[in-house]
């Protein structure tokens, strides 16, 4: 009897064959237009809904929009090239306004009246915490939070996945990179309204170097006033000061300490988004950004340039910023693991799909998602703000 299993190196072959196929079909739709072309959007059947809660409102309304933005623009190119199996992809979004409670009830109305099928590019840390054990109870995947919490990552969750690196990975980085120049006195700011294990990422960075905070300040990420955060990091006299907020408190802070003649360092995690440095104007100088992605503006990479044309295709007059590629990844990861989920998609068929990745290549940027590990990547960078407002590595 003749073995009809193909060889291990044919295999490969065939692997590669139709990884290439999907590419095409995703380079066939940007190079056609059908973006744009309602009718070409597969109808056939009814579309998969997929869950948002995001503070579309509140300190960080604007982080919010760039994340949908990059989701809409990755599904939209998946809707183009015919949806999953006949069936277009639509992001159901609610506003959370960065609030905790509010994430808990939203994440409680998709996963159980919405009947989504999978959640996606949540903004709040504290609100996905707090969102755990109901995306437990309802078995429905969650993927890409935008946000480095580490409170979501202290436990292995088997319905949540990561598809950036978390706080402690951005913290290790740019410690390390501060001490190594000399650095020794640092403080700390860090939102109040999550778990400890954001500020003990920060404190264990520090620890890695024998180093420990000489200030240490909460922060409430809708407040207006911040007078007492910056009292307190004046009188530390700190050279740098590491952020772990959205851009709200971090703009006001920074203002205020340079108001006062303030001449030292200010870092930010990833959190606080792309529009800050606008926010800031000519205080931005010198700013160091943490970075969880490649360059977003750059188009050497395949997957850059897919990112590029399918969003000038849905917003003509979007602004390539890190934000927007995050949601993007998102939405093209959980892409892959719908395709990977059987003709009909069911939440335990695209966890199943999800851990099936292994090493994903999305065109120059690697996921690496499996039964045993949930943390996609854990890619880390570092740029500085110039003198012109531009952020350069």
């Amino acid at each position: 009897m003749k073995n009809h299993n193909p060889s291990p190196g044919r295999a490969r072959l065939l692997s590669l064959a139709r990884r290439w196929q999907r590419r095409a079909t995703f380079a066939l739709a940007l190079a056609t237009g059908l973006l744009g072309n309602g009718a070409a959007m597969a109808q056939a059947g009814e579309p998969l809904l997929i869950g948002q809660s995001a503070g579309f409102t509140g300190g960080q309304a604007e982080y919010a929009k760039d994340v949908r933005l990059g989701i809409e623009a990755a599904f939209s190119l998946a809707n183009a090239a015919g949806g999953i199996n006949g069936r277009p992809l639509r992001l159901v979004t609610v506003d959370d306004g960065g609030k905790r409670d509010a994430v808990l009830a939203n994440t409680r109305k998709l996963a159980e009246s919405d009947k989504t099928l999978a959640l996606i590019g949540y903004t709040s840390g504290a609100g996905t915490e707090a969102s755990l054990e109901t995306i437990t109870k309802a078995r429905i995947p969650m993927l890409s939070p935008a946000t480095g919490n580490m409170g979501i990552r202290a436990a292995f969750n088997p319905y949540l996945f990561h598809t950036r690196a978390g706080y402690g990975d951005e913290m290790a980085r740019i410690i390390r990179h501060v001490a190594s120049l000399g650095l020794t006195r640092i403080a700390l700011a860090y939102l109040d309204d999550v778990g400890p294990a954001n500020l003990r990422s920060m404190q264990d960075a520090l620890a890695a170097e024998r180093l420990s905070a000489v200030a240490v300040v909460g922060l409430n990420r809708n407040a207006t006033d911040f007078t007492p955060q910056i009292d307190a990091l004046a009188k530390a006299d700190a050279q740098l000061v590491v952020f772990i907020s959205n851009a709200k408190p971090i703009a006001a802070i920074v203002k205020g300490l340079r108001e006062r003649g303030y001449g030292g360092q200010f870092a930010t995690s990833s959190f606080a988004g792309s529009r800050l440095a606008g926010d800031l104007k000519q205080h931005a100088r010198g700013l160091i950004m943490i970075q969880v992605l490649p360059q977003p503006r750059k188009d050497h990479l395949q997957f850059q340039r897919d990112f590029h044309a399918s969003l000038r295709r849905l917003a003509a007059d979007a602004q390539p910023n890190y934000t927007m590629l995050e949601g993007f990844i998102a939405g093209r990861v959980l892409i892959e693991g719908l395709r990977r989920a059987g003709p009909a998609p069911t939440r335990a068929s695209l966890v199943a799909g999800l851990e099936s990745l292994g090493s994903l290549d999305l065109g120059g940027y690697l996921i690496r998602l499996s039964r045993d590990n949930h943390n996609g990547s854990r890619f880390v960078d570092l740029g500085v703000i110039n003198g012109d407002g531009r952020l350069v590595f």
